[in-house]
Formats: structure tokens, C-alpha cells, sequence
């Protein structure tokens, strides 16, 4: 019954217009419970709700860019660098899992759909983050971070491969 309700909860809370965020909790590195990579751009923590045996949130410690849908050309070298963080954590802390069972990506971000009507902004922290989830729960899996629903979710390799393309190109990410 709980779940039902977390779910109903995170649900309703979903915004088609722009949601404004007065502090950020990932600039704030009080609010880390546990550390597990730190470098000069790069962060890595655990999540505070785990969606799986293992839950990682990996972010830049600039607030540079709210979500995927805000990417360009320039920040191919930050996405580099999340994915080398997200590799060195896996080979340390996931020896004998399969990589089929390691889910990685974003949470979509808010994107216009026509005129003022918006897609649901459902990110809860508008602060570039990459989740990487070891065996995910099956709720979560199925709602929070579906990766078989494009309009939710978006692989890490997909965001990186596609913000590669914009080198050679101009604009964001669609």
C-alpha cells in the first residue's frame, strides 16, 4: 500500500510548465550521505532512495546545465567524464553482476510540446545528474525509470552518443 501511494504521490507531482527550483540540493554537498568518487568537476554519491541493490547518483559539481534536454557540443567533455566515473564504479563495486542488469541514464527533462503545453518536467533535482542502478526494483524500474519509455527516460550512452553527433552539427539534444 505504501508503494501505491509513493507512486500516486510522484504522479500528481509531475509539472507541464516550468517548476522552479529556489536552492538546489546537489550544489550543496551537505546534503551528500555518502561520497563514493570525488574529483575537481565530477561527483559521485549514493542515492538516498535506492531503486535497486545499488544506486548511484553521478554529477558535475558546476550546476552548468538543468537537464539532458539543455545539452550541447560544449558539454561532451562533462558527459565524458560522468561515463568514466560510472565505468571506474561499476568495475569496483559490481564484480560478478552482469552488465545486463546495470541500468544507466537520465530522467527526461522538460521539453515543449506546442506552443506553452509542455511534456512533464520529471526531474525532481534540476541539477544534470546520472543515475546508475544495479539490479533495479521492478516498481521503480517500471515507473520511475523506465527505460522502455523514451518520453522518461534516456540512456546515458544514447545522451552521450547524440551530444557526440552535435560536434559536428549545431543545436541541443531532442
Amino acid at each position: 500500500m505504501e508503494a501505491i501511494r509513493r507512486l500516486y504521490n510522484y504522479l500528481t507531482g509531475l509539472y507541464c510548465t516550468e517548476r522552479f527550483q529556489n536552492e538546489c540540493v546537489f550544489c550543496d554537498r551537505a546534503n551528500f550521505a555518502n561520497i563514493l568518487y570525488e574529483d575537481d568537476k565530477i561527483i559521485a554519491i549514493d542515492s538516498l532512495r535506492p531503486a535497486g541493490q545499488y544506486h548511484w547518483l553521478i554529477l558535475p559539481k558546476v550546476h552548468a546545465v538543468r537537464d539532458i534536454e539543455g545539452l550541447n557540443r560544449q558539454h561532451i567533455g562533462l558527459l565524458q567524464a560522468m561515463d568514466r566515473v560510472k565505468k571506474q564504479l561499476v568495475r569496483e563495486k559490481c564484480q560478478g553482476i552482469s552488465p545486463s542488469a546495470i541500468m544507466s541514464g537520465y530522467h527526461r527533462g522538460r521539453r515543449q510540446l506546442l506552443g506553452n503545453i509542455f511534456w512533464p518536467d520529471i526531474i525532481s533535482i534540476r541539477h544534470l545528474h546520472l543515475h546508475v542502478i544495479v539490479r533495479p526494483h521492478l516498481v521503480p524500474w517500471l515507473f520511475k525509470y523506465p527505460p522502455w519509455l523514451p518520453l522518461m527516460w534516456k540512456s546515458d550512452t544514447r545522451v552521450l552518443k547524440e551530444t557526440q553527433l552535435l560536434l559536428s552539427s549545431t543545436g541541443c539534444i531532442t
